[in-house]
């Protein structure tokens, strides 16, 4: 038997996902709805897309339930680009500011937390600024009582140190759970979809 938490991802585009998910709601630890994107607008400011998608009696549904499973959503950093990374984390204030989007949403539609999906976008480049938008948004959802997992690559060639265990250890302090996301990466970064090698049996 597992006895490690669960989390499933439930997409827009898998309408069954949302009935499985209220079915066996109780089996989770977490679930994830693919519905938000972070998004820079212009110099300075932000904006959190995707709301339409927010199913509010769906997410009342799954908890009615379970006592455990927590709704967090996954946050994809979208339209981000090197220069977006370096003016956030070069101003404290651009920096508060967009963390206080993000739990400003996070609270008003009642979640539990956040899956933030930014690290792969990057390809390993400007790992400590990274670090610091992580780590800033993890410790404003904390202070506002929602949780933090962050996804992560797997090391594949011929990027096997994507995120290393030096990642990991400035980082664990910060995040709730680290997800290892491998569904769609076979090797690289701009992969096809699917699994590297068939399974021999």
């Amino acid at each position: 038997m597992f006895n490690g938490d669960l989390l499933g991802f439930v997409t827009p585009w898998n309408s069954h996902g949302y009935d499985v998910a209220k079915t066996f709601g109780a089996k989770f630890n977490y679930i994830s709805p693919v519905w938000l994107q972070l998004v820079p607008t212009s110099q300075g400011t932000f904006q959190i897309r995707g709301g339409h998608d927010i199913d509010a009696g769906w997410v009342r549904d799954v908890r009615a339930n379970s006592t455990i499973v927590r709704v967090v959503p996954r946050l994809i950093f979208e339209q981000w680009s090197i220069g977006h990374l370096r003016q956030v984390t070069s101003s404290e204030a651009e920096l508060l500011h967009m963390v206080q989007v993000v739990v400003d949403f996070f609270r008003g539609e009642g979640l539990d937390g956040a899956v933030l999906e930014i690290w792969r976008q990057f390809g390993g480049q400007e790992k400590p600024r990274l670090q610091q938008v992580i780590k800033a948004l993890s410790t404003g959802l904390k202070e506002a009582g929602m949780s933090t997992h962050l996804v992560i690559p797997p090391g594949v060639r011929p990027f096997p140190e994507l995120f290393d265990k030096y990642d990991f250890q400035i980082l664990q302090p910060y995040v709730e759970r680290f997800i290892m996301m491998t569904y769609d990466l076979s090797s690289g970064i701009n992969a096809e979809y699917g699994a590297s090698q068939g399974i021999r049996t």
